[in-house]
């Protein structure tokens, strides 16, 4: 039997790579500014609830 090599699909993967890792990079920043977002949104939160417990007392 004479076996064929196998084709070089180095080109066609890396191709296929370049748009998943954009997405992925996509994704992780996208979490870390909801994170960064939630974060601030919760402290301003606390800072304006003391502000309002301060000038009703």
């Amino acid at each position: 039997m004479d076996r064929q090599p196998a084709p070089n699909y180095t080109n066609a993967f890396l191709v296929s790579l370049a748009p998943l890792v954009f997405i992925a990079l996509i994704v992780v920043w996208a979490l870390v500014g909801l994170l960064a977002a939630l974060g601030v949104s919760y402290a301003a939160d606390k800072g304006i609830t003391r502000i309002g417990a301060r000038r009703e007392s």
